[in-house]
């Protein structure tokens, strides 16, 4: 089958758009199907059947109204491939975020007549009221969900990342089954070797990515300053583009790293000792399952999360780290140092991640998501010789 994969981000880019899409590119092609990739300027050109635009990937740093036309440029950009490019593809499968593009992107797979997954990482719609920044009740609000159903309604079937937004998906499908399929960590990069990799010699708190509009800052910031007084034993590690947090204060417990292929930063990841991920309390984040908890998973790294949502119920349940119902930097910061006096409970944290991690591996995401395509393009084309 030739399979579109069309998405904002690519290999070598560390971000969640390229972790995700470059998965079901390397899965589809070792099992013989014939992809092509569509995406941004920033991607590498030595990759095979890569259609790149001219534009760049949307800025999350960048203020909303220059990200909407980051957004829309691309998008236009990528939907006059799509176009150009129609017989390449059977299927595609267009990831979401950013919503404007990837609804341009739907727009040329209609006028085209070929069928779209479309992958739902987050709901840009509720995000941008969660934000302030639309009204849900508004015209604007109303037109962008009027749009997202439209969508939906329209492709061979949704996709999504968490059983949250499965369960707020079901109202814009026309009765059928969002289709979960979770994030995971890279089975290439977090190799089995890596874990037995000695910790550092400091007891250190990593934290690696993007601090974007959704994740609380000012509550890790606020943390950070408490074990500095409290415990300066405790270390952090924040690996990533993160000049808004840098430039906050002279660091005195906190080592910064530069973005890095995810090959070298799994090496790094497990040698620390907990991962950290506070998200903002709004109720978009409670649904969120963010790509870099599964790396935390994939390095044998016990978590600290918060606030309560599913990446809380993950956590706890499967007994993965430490959950906090409120973003409460002195309960959080208590908690951290009691598993910095005693170890033992880390352990478990970590034996437990150790005994459900194969499941976590993108590579049965994928094959999950493979199989759920060929069934739907199967039943496609027996309704359309009937």
């Amino acid at each position: 089958m030739k399979i579109g994969i069309i998405c904002s981000e690519f290999h070598p880019m560390n971000a969640a758009a390229a972790a995700r899409s470059g998965s079901w590119v390397s899965l589809f092609g070792q099992l013989g199907h014939e992809v092509t990739i569509f995406t941004s300027s920033q991607a590498n050109p030595s990759q095979r059947n890569l259609i790149r635009s001219w534009f760049r990937t949307p800025s999350n740093r960048a203020p909303v109204a220059k990200r909407f036309f980051q957004e829309i440029c691309l998008g236009l950009d990528i939907a006059c491939r799509i176009i150009l490019k129609a017989n390449k593809t059977e299927v595609n499968v267009i990831t979401s975020p950013p919503f404007f593009m990837a609804s341009l992107c739907a727009l040329a797979c209609r006028l085209v007549g070929t069928p779209y997954i479309f992958d739902i990482r987050d709901r840009y719609p509720n995000v941008l009221f969660e934000l302030g920044l639309l009204s849900p009740s508004g015209l604007p609000g109303r037109l962008l969900l009027a749009l997202e159903k439209i969508i939906c309604e329209s492709s061979l079937f949704v996709s999504t990342v968490t059983k949250g937004l499965v369960d707020d998906l079901r109202g814009i499908t026309c009765g059928r089954e969002p289709f979960l399929s979770c994030n995971g960590y890279s089975e290439t990069a977090f190799q089995d070797q890596h874990l037995s990799n000695p910790p550092l010699s400091n007891f250190t708190i990593v934290y690696h990515g993007r601090l974007g509009r959704f994740y609380d800052i000012n509550v890790l910031c606020e943390v950070i300053e408490i074990l500095e007084k409290k415990e300066p034993g405790i270390k952090f590690l924040m690996i990533g583009e993160l000049t808004n947090l840098k430039s906050r204060k002279s660091w005195g417990t906190v080592d910064f790293m530069p973005e890095m292929p995810l090959i070298e930063l799994a090496s790094i990841l497990t040698r620390c000792h907990l991962g950290i991920c506070l998200l903002k309390e709004t109720d978009a984040m409670r649904k969120a399952l963010p790509a870099k908890t599964f790396d935390y998973i994939g390095a044998g790294l016990p978590m600290i999360v918060s606030p309560s949502g599913e990446l809380y119920q993950t956590v706890t349940q499967r007994g993965f780290g430490l959950g906090f119902l409120k973003n409460d930097a002195k309960i959080i910061a208590h908690a951290i140092t009691d598993l910095y006096i005693n170890r033992n409970q880390l352990k478990t944290f970590r034996k437990n991640i150790m005994n459900d991690r194969r499941k976590y591996g993108r590579s049965n995401q994928a094959k999950d998501l493979l199989k759920k395509i060929c069934k739907e393009i199967f039943v496609k084309s027996q309704k359309n010789s009937d």
